[in-house]
């Protein structure tokens, strides 16, 4: 059968799902070429295989193999290829001794890092589709899924799988490269035939079949296959400097380092409060090293602690990406708890628990989670076996006290161990609540009582923490005044128990209050007709710092946290 009305066909080499491979001959040169017959008959699909195939016949490296050109027929595209008579690496590499494979995986990584640099990744390395030529040099060849999110799956990197990486990272051909040499090495791919999620299992429990390797090779492969994109080599040079090295570099740098110890004096800023100075630490520690895990995770800490939620999120991620052992599923728990996702939230501080059972902060996050779920009697149940655990965590009590009066439906109790907390300022304001004679909520429309009543974050459980200074100005009397109480309530003038009093009836009779402790200020908003600060809506709570604007139903008043520009 004649091809092109030139080629005359000679036997098949190779079938697969793409189409099939066949040995043709020349008729006006005599010379042998390899014809790849493509099933795909979309013309824009055969376009873009045509476009990848002509950027990688644009330029000369001797390992890769060369494309001819192409020709249509019956619709079919076909591929005109240098013949390569030695066969493929899947055949050469079973027998192969350990010196050779090395050899060929060198000259594999340099002809790789040359493809990069004309901003091409294959993404479907694997023995079958490297070969050999007559006289024994090794060819890249199949170029087919080039800059696609394509490839064999028992060869691909994980973050394929989900999605989670650019076409054009060259990370992904270091992965496949990997995964090659092990099986090279090995004589076995121990991911063939796994799903996804088995492949992500297994790098979990890096329990691959290379123990019998050296130390140098076990190193190598780990490097190279790591299922962080961050971790592994960077690039084919250093892969291919490994492998003459007989050695991972592992090189101080200094950068890194200082990024740590930023990261270190930011998370003693935050847990003294410093807001200012954590971020300032935070900053600098990302310009040293934006990929330091502990930089992330105090980055993530800052934003959860300033309920900057959706940031957090973005920074734990990051780190989980670097680190998958990294121990923050409290933090993450935290996080789907701001956003609602109550049954994620219970699952991820449930695991944590169990493998941190003294985490007070982690139980009231739990319990807060049965809180807002309304299931208050298991709330009641775990916070007084944490009461008991724990007498001196103020919030505990609380947060008893919130749960019993939601389960009894407003019934003024006074349960004893709540009273023992009687220098708990949430306790007396929830308390206030229960014992309006003017009453600000309703059981069944909005404002609801549960909208009144303040759940305590363990932030706020040090029963002896004192208030900080506060100025406040009410732009529509012109009148400041300064504060310096634990708790500051906003409402409507004809309600007695506030200490900022608006007139109107857009205002809630408890419209928004502020918790306001020495370096750590919160601005509530009350289940009212609408809080603002600084332009954004108040869903529940937000932290308050330095200088900061709130309008309350149309109401404007700056408040100023920072007591070095008190008066």
């Amino acid at each position: 059968m004649l091809y092109d009305n030139k080629y005359e066909y000679v036997k098949p080499l190779g079938e697969g799902g793409f189409g099939k491979v066949f040995l043709a001959r020349d008729q006006v040169s005599n010379r042998l070429v390899a014809i790849k017959e493509l099933n795909n008959r979309d013309k824009a699909n055969q376009n873009d295989l045509i476009h990848e195939i002509e950027m990688v016949a644009r330029f000369y490296q001797p390992n890769i193999v060369t494309y001819h050109h192409h020709f249509w027929q019956d619709d079919l595209l076909f591929l005109v290829m240098e013949h390569c008579a030695g066969g493929s690496l899947e055949q050469a590499g079973a027998n192969a001794e350990e010196n050779k494979i090395f050899d060929w995986v060198t000259k594999l990584a340099d002809a790789f890092s040359f493809v990069h640099g004309q901003g091409i990744v294959h993404h479907d390395i694997k023995p079958g589709n490297i070969l050999f030529s007559d006289n024994g040099v090794i060819k890249i060849s199949d170029f087919g899924v080039a800059n696609t999110n394509g490839g064999t799956m028992c060869y691909m990197a994980p973050e394929l799988f989900k999605r989670q990486a650019l076409s054009s990272d060259a990370r992904i051909d270091v992965y496949a490269l990997g995964v090659t040499l092990m099986e090279l090495l090995i004589g076995k791919n121990p991911f063939r035939s796994l799903s996804a999620a088995d492949i992500h299992a297994l790098h979990d429990r890096s329990d691959f079949p290379i123990k019998s390797l050296p130390f140098w090779q076990q190193e190598i492969i780990l490097k190279a296959i790591n299922k962080v994109p961050e971790l592994r080599f960077q690039s084919m040079d250093d892969f291919s400097e490994a492998i003459k090295s007989r050695h991972v570099p592992f090189v101080i740098n200094k950068k890194v380092i200082k990024a740590g110890d930023l990261a270190d004096k930011a998370n003693i800023a935050l847990r003294s409060k410093k807001w200012k100075r954590a971020l300032y630490l935070i900053e600098v520690g990302e310009k040293h090293d934006p990929t330091n895990v502990n930089v992330l995770k105090a980055a993530g800490k800052y934003h959860l602690l300033r309920q900057n939620i959706p940031v957090s999120k973005i920074y734990y991620e990051q780190a989980l990406r670097l680190n998958p052992r990294l121990d923050v599923q409290k933090n993450l728990g935290w996080i789907n708890l701001e956003q609602g996702n109550y049954p994620i939230a219970i699952s991820l501080l449930s695991d944590h628990l169990h493998r941190n059972p003294s985490d007070f902060e982690g139980y009231n996050l739990l319990l807060q989670c049965f809180y807002e779920t309304g299931r208050y009697e298991a709330g009641m149940q775990l916070a007084s076996m944490l009461m008991e655990a724990a007498p001196h965590i103020s919030c505990f009590a609380n947060n008893y006290y919130v749960n019993c009066v939601l389960q009894n439906i407003g019934k003024t109790i006074y349960p004893d161990e709540v009273m023992k907390a009687s220098d708990n300022f949430f306790i007396d304001c929830n308390i206030s609540v229960i014992n309006e004679i003017l009453v600000s909520h309703s059981f069944k429309l909005k404002p609801t009582l549960k909208s009144k009543l303040l759940f305590q974050d363990f932030r706020f459980n040090v029963s002896n923490k004192l208030p900080g200074g506060m100025e406040i100005t009410n732009h529509s009397t012109g009148a400041v005044n300064f504060f310096n109480q634990p708790i500051i309530k906003v409402g409507r003038n004809d309600y007695g128990d506030n200490d900022i009093c608006l007139r109107g009836i857009a205002v809630s009779r408890r419209h928004c209050l502020i918790v306001n402790t020495k370096d750590d200020v919160m601005l509530y908003d009350l289940g009212s007709m609408g809080t603002y600060l600084n332009g954004e809506e108040v869903k529940r709570k937000m932290p308050l710092l330095g200088l900061n604007k709130i309008i309350v139903a149309g109401f404007e008043l700056s408040i100023n946290t920072d007591k070095s520009k008190l008066l």
